[in-house]
């Protein structure tokens, strides 16, 4: 448990119940006994409720190790560049005090962004340490004992443990830490930055072009895809009916193969009457050749065995006519015609 702070004791007769926040009575009273506000405190800088701290006389531009005396001259700060500044007044918080910061609204105003913490821990002390970054597109001119900050101070019902002070803090210089991290800070010139925005302007720009055009696209391509898939299902029905036809055309091979067969057996028997053919017509010449030479020795005795059987069966028929007819019957004769 903290040790009660004997110097703040009697500023506080009443006891506490709960935290309170200290008017500007208070802080005027502490000041004057170097509490809250040790060194520099300025009347001026209090509101009802809080103080202003301003900016001493030690200051320094990110990217840079060299210092600027306030007291013979003023910080300037570029677009997009970072500073830091101690405060003027020096700070010796009571153990069961703190203080809450908040940027002044005229710096929020001109867009410079004030980088620090948002407490000062009970039994501070020392001078407050600042970060500044540049953010619109002017410079920025700080001239010594310009308000930066307003502190509300706020009393607790009982003492805490307070923080170890900071050697450098309480002579008010920068602690070599902070020195480092500023020289190696990369200070973006302005124009970098703008050329930089606009090009990300100019790429959501596109985004939104490229958007539209892809909404634009987007209907056709549903529309192709539902025929795409109608063609597909045709395809499918198609490649069924081909399949179908491949059997029945494998079926015709078959007998188109059975066929040339057959064809192939016919022209051979063919092949084979032919020269049949050719061998009987040699043979009917061979025999025409004989008819011819000796074809009148044949018919000639053809001829009189032919007369003579005629004979005969002339004989023959004439008897057996005469045997038939009646005898003293008078032979026949042609019969008249009969009268009507």
């Amino acid at each position: 448990m903290a040790k009660p702070d004997p110097e703040s004791q009697n500023l506080f007769a009443e006891p506490l119940a709960g935290a309170t926040v200290l008017t500007a009575e208070d802080i005027t009273t502490m000041a004057q006994n170097r509490r809250l506000i040790s060194d520099e405190f300025d009347p001026a800088s209090l509101q009802a409720t809080s103080y202003d701290f301003r900016i001493g006389a030690r200051g320094l531009v990110g990217g840079d190790t060299s210092k600027t005396d306030l007291k013979t001259g003023k910080l300037v700060i570029q677009p997009g560049s970072y500073a830091g500044v101690i405060s003027l007044e020096r700070v010796k918080l009571p153990n069961n005090v703190f203080a809450l910061i908040g940027s002044k609204r005229k710096f929020s105003y001109d867009g410079l962004i004030l980088l620090t913490g948002s407490i000062i821990d009970p039994g501070y002390e020392g001078h407050l340490l600042f970060g500044l970054y540049n953010a619109p597109s002017k410079r920025v001119v700080l001239p010594m004992r310009t308000k930066i900050c307003t502190a509300t101070f706020i009393r607790l019902p009982k003492d805490a443990r307070p923080v170890p002070p900071d050697p450098y803090l309480i002579d008010g210089n920068f602690p070599p830490d902070f020195l480092q991290k500023m020289a190696n800070v990369e200070v973006l010139p302005w124009a970098e930055v703008t050329d930089k925005v606009r090009r990300i302007q100019e790429l959501a720009q596109a985004v939104l072009e490229l958007r539209a055009q892809y909404d634009d696209v987007l209907e056709p391509i549903k529309s192709l895809t539902k025929n795409v898939d109608k063609v597909n299902s045709d395809v499918a029905l198609l490649a069924e009916q081909i399949k179908n036809v491949g059997g029945q055309v494998n079926r015709l091979e078959q007998l188109t193969e059975r066929n040339a067969d057959q064809v192939r057996q016919v022209t051979e028997s063919v092949k084979l009457l032919r020269d049949d053919t050719g061998e009987q017509k040699k043979d009917v010449r061979d025999l025409t050749r004989k008819v011819g030479l000796y074809g009148i020795l044949v018919y000639v005795p053809w001829a009189i065995a032919l007369l003579a059987l005629g004979a005969v069966i002339t004989f023959f028929i004439t008897k057996a006519l005469n045997s038939t007819t009646p005898q003293g019957a008078p032979p026949p004769s042609k019969s008249a015609p009969a009268k009507p």
